[in-house]
């Protein structure tokens, strides 16, 4: 497994690389400026993440672990000398495949490196089994829709959304555009607006001057919170 390291302690971070080395892993990068090692990351492609909490004495390790997950995908370890429960609660939010207190036990991180090399495996069997198929309810039935048909989910009300096929239906669910992300966590799609997540896949253009994504002649916003996560995503030439 290659590694990255986010770490502002030098000892804390050589010690770590020492371990690595010792238990047969690569540490293919390291940084301690949220920004770089964001960047490095996205080069980079690691197996996964160590990430300090507390970079420079902020807690902006927490939101770029988000981040890191987000955009990549990539397993996070937090690692921190605080055992603070509302500092570990935050960190708990973006489901770290561990929690690693400092000095960092050589056992204690071959056993989440393992444990994280086990997740990857079973997570990529279980989406090359996963159907493509889900069923929505509607009024008394149960239609079955092929995830690649849909284009985009967006708000009705507090607790409905419609989602919209290729074909131009519409089929009203009880959820909210967060509830409906998560269901559909994983999976190619992308909330851009507090009230549209669209599928990834079909994306036709984004237009720059009314910050829109086109998809089949249909328009979708894109709000301010996400604007920095959908250009990061984005491949452009």
């Amino acid at each position: 497994m290659n590694i990255y390291i986010v770490e502002d302690d030098i000892f804390h971070l050589e010690d770590i690389k020492i371990s690595l080395e010792e238990l047969g892993y690569s540490c293919v990068g390291n940084s301690d400026d949220p920004f770089e090692a964001q960047e490095q990351i996205g080069e980079l492609k690691p197996d996964a993440v160590i990430l300090d909490i507390h970079l420079n004495g902020k807690e902006s390790g927490i939101a770029l672990g988000n981040k890191i997950k987000t955009l990549y995908e990539i397993p996070v370890f937090f690692a921190t000398s605080d055992n603070d429960k509302n500092i570990m609660s935050k960190a708990a939010d973006i489901n770290p495949v561990a929690y690693l207190t400092k000095p960092i036990n050589k056992d204690d991180l071959q056993a989440a490196l393992i444990l994280a090399n086990k997740k990857e495996v079973t997570s990529e069997k279980n989406t090359t089994d996963e159907s493509e198929d889900i069923f929505v309810k509607s009024g008394n039935k149960l239609v079955k829709v092929n995830l690649d048909t849909i284009l985009f989910a967006h708000t009705d009300s507090k607790n409905y959304c419609s989602i919209v096929t290729t074909d131009n239906k519409k089929l009203s669910v009880r959820y909210s555009i967060l509830k409906l992300g998560k269901k559909l966590e994983g999976l190619e799609f992308v909330q851009t607006h507090r009230s549209y997540l669209i599928n990834w896949n079909k994306i036709d253009s984004l237009h720059e001057y009314d910050q829109t994504i086109e998809i089949q002649g249909h328009h979708i916003p894109i709000g301010r919170t996400f604007k920095e996560l959908i250009y990061k995503r984005l491949k452009v030439i």
